[in-house]
C-alpha cells in the first residue's frame, strides 16, 4: 500500500523551502484524502520531535515506505496505520540517521586525522601554546610540536618532533594525554613534566614536576615517574635509566631563566646556543667535558655570560654575529 507520499516536497515544506508550484502540489495531495492530512500531520510531528537531525540527512523514501509496510502488515483500515505511524517513523528516523551519522562521523574523523597543527619555536625564541583540551605547552628554542585534527576527540596525543617542551596537562581521566618522542611515549592524565628531545643530543630526557607519568615503548610500561624523578634514554645504546633531577632547575627556562649546577661545558654550550640563537665553537674540544659551571642566566647578554665564564676559567672569546669562538688559554 503506497499512498504516493510526496516525501521531497514535504521535507522542503518542513524546512520552509517549498516554492509556489511545490506548495500547490502539496495542497492538492492533502485535499485528495482526509488520511493524507493525517499522514502529513504525523510526519510533521515526528520531524519536530527529531529537530536535531543534521541538514545533510535525507531519508530514502522508497526504503522508508517499504519498511513502514513491513511493520504495519495491515490493509484493513488506515486508522491502525495512523496509530502506529509515529512509532514506525521514529524508528526509521533513528536507524537512518544513525547509519548516516556514523558514516559521516567516520569520514570526518578520517579527514581530521590527515590535518595537522604544527607549532614552532625558532632558534633563540620560546613559544607558549594552549592546546584544544586546555593543556598548556611551553616550547624551548628550536622546538617543533605537532598534533592532528583528532586531538581531544577520542584521545590526546602530541608529537614532539624536535626540541624541548614543558607540559602542564589538564586533568581528564577519560582521555589519556600522550607525548610521542619517537623512541618513547609519555602517558599521563593530568600532571606537569619536562621533555627534552633534540636531534643532535645523544639522549632523550623526561623529568616530572608534578603528578605521575608512565614511560612506555608503545608495547609495555617501562617505568613510572613521580615528582623529581627523571628518565634518560641513551639513543645510541638504546638504554633507559632512571634517577633524580631538580625539576625547578631543569624547567627554569619557561620562566626565562637558566640554572647550571656543576654542568659540563658541553651542556652549557648547547643551552647557550639555543638560548641566544648562536653557534659556538670551543677550542680545544677536549675541554668540553673537563670544565663544569655553576651559575644562573636571567637577563644577561651573551657577552655578560662569557665574561662570567672568563672569571671562572681562563678563556678568550670572539663574537661575530651568530658565530662565537671560545678558546681556552693554558
Amino acid at each position: 500500500m503506497n499512498r504516493n507520499i510526496p516525501w521531497d516536497i514535504i521535507a522542503k515544506n518542513l524546512k520552509g523551502k517549498t516554492n509556489p508550484e511545490e506548495l500547490d502540489e502539496l495542497n492538492a495531495w492533502l485535499d485528495e484524502d482526509e488520511t493524507n492530512q493525517k499522514v502529513f500531520n504525523e510526519i510533521s510531528r515526528v520531524y519536530e520531535s527529531t529537530s536535531s537531525i543534521p541538514s545533510y540527512f535525507e531519508p530514502d523514501k522508497k526504503k522508508a515506505w517499504i519498511s513502514i509496510n513491513k511493520r504495519i502488515k495491515d490493509t484493513t483500515g488506515f486508522k491502525h496505520f495512523v496509530s502506529r505511524f509515529h512509532y514506525v517513523a521514529a524508528i526509521l528516523v533513528i536507524v537512518l540517521l544513525s547509519v548516516t551519522f556514523f558514516k559521516f562521523y567516520a569520514s570526518h574523523l578520517n579527514e581530521l586525522s590527515r590535518q595537522y597543527t604544527e607549532i614552532i619555536a625558532p632558534a633563540g625564541q620560546k613559544t607558549k601554546v594552549v592546546l584544544p583540551d586546555g593543556s598548556t605547552v611551553w616550547l624551548n628554542s628550536g622546538s617543533v610540536l605537532k598534533y592532528n585534527g583528532t586531538f581531544n576527540v577520542k584521545d590526546r596525543e602530541v608529537l614532539l618532533v624536535e626540541g624541548e617542551a614543558f607540559f602542564d596537562v589538564s586533568k581528564n581521566k577519560s582521555k589519556r594525554f600522550r607525548v610521542n618522542i619517537g623512541n618513547l611515549f609519555v602517558d599521563v592524565h593530568g600532571t606537569a613534566f619536562n621533555v627534552k628531545n633534540y636531534m643532535e643530543d645523544n639522549t632523550q630526557e623526561i623529568t616530572v614536576s608534578e603528578g605521575r607519568v608512565a614511560i612506555t615503548d608503545n608495547k609495555k610500561e617501562l617505568g613510572l615517574l613521580t615528582r623529581g624523578d627523571r628518565a634518560v634514554l641513551d639513543k645510541k645504546a638504546q638504554r633507559l635509566s632512571f634517577g633524580k633531577g631538580d625539576p625547578e632547575a631543569i624547567s627554569s627556562w619557561i620562566n626565562d631563566e637558566l640554572k647550571f649546577d656543576n654542568t659540563p661545558l658541553s651542556e652549557v654550550v648547547k643551552y647557550l646556543e639555543r638560548w641566544y640563537g648562536v653557534n659556538i665553537e670551543v677550542e680545544p674540544s677536549s675541554v668540553l667535558e673537563k670544565h663544569h659551571y655553576t651559575f644562573r642566566i636571567k637577563t644577561e647578554s651573551l657577552t655578560e655570560i662569557l665574561e662570567k665564564m672568563k672569571i671562572i676559567t681562563p678563556i678568550a672569546y670572539e663574537i661575530d654575529g651568530k658565530e662565537v669562538k671560545i678558546k681556552y688559554i693554558h
